[in-house]
């Protein structure tokens, strides 16, 4: 039997734009990510880096809110008085809005634990940065494994296959080419994230034989 495809030795046709690593295959980036690259050209970030910079705005975040608390808390000392907030501008008091978490802790946080953007999705909606990374973690991980086992499973089949070509139910040529297409498939979908696209039996559009009878009607009806 052969052994299993060592993966990590492909090469794909995606560049980072922030770690700027080359010729990665399509399961380093989320399939949001690939569906926006391809669809309106947006630079390509891999989920490693996503990953990352989700993680250092969450630190920022938490440096700033300490950074206002503190500035908050001298203040209230110096005015004598017990509150949280302040009024000096409107972002302070922008930045001290709580909202449930609509991820996994499912906590009241303040704004500065969410992302622009998950802030702008609205009350029950909104995800905070440590969801955020979690559930691009998880992500990750759970693809990977359901690709690797498709493929692995596929690699199998081909392998039974080929061996029981010539045993008591053999196995038609015709069986081996279709399990080893399907193997093929599963593996271009990993490095270009494209799924395969599944022709009928007539080709392209079932015209195929119809060309040919239109032809032999014409001819029939010359004199």
């Amino acid at each position: 039997m052969s052994t299993p495809v060592v993966t990590s030795r492909w090469a794909g046709n995606f560049d980072c734009s922030v770690c700027r690593r080359k010729r990665l295959m399509a399961d380093e980036f989320s399939r949001n990510m690939i569906q926006k690259h391809r669809t309106n050209g947006v630079p390509l970030k891999c989920k490693q880096c996503t990953s990352k910079m989700e993680h250092e705005e969450r630190e920022q975040a938490k440096r700033n809110a300490n950074i206002r608390n503190n500035h908050n808390n001298n203040d209230n000392k110096n005015n004598g008085t017990t509150t949280t907030t302040t009024t000096n501008n409107n972002n302070d008091v922008t930045t001290q809005e709580t909202r449930k978490c609509a991820g996994s802790c499912n906590q009241v946080l303040s704004q500065s634990e969410y992302n622009r953007n998950q802030w702008a999705k609205g009350e029950g909606k909104s995800r905070c940065r440590r969801c955020v990374e979690q559930s691009l973690q998880e992500e990750a991980t759970q693809q990977q494994e359901s690709r690797d086992a498709k493929i692995e499973t596929a690699r199998r089949k081909v392998e039974a296959l080929k061996l029981n070509k010539t045993g008591t139910t053999k196995t038609t040529s015709q069986e081996i080419v279709a399990a080893e297409s399907e193997l093929a498939a599963l593996q271009a979908e990993k490095v270009t994230g494209l799924k395969p696209i599944k022709l009928s039996s007539s080709g392209r559009g079932g015209r195929g034989r119809g060309r040919t009878a239109g032809r032999g009607s014409l001819r029939g009806g010359r004199r």
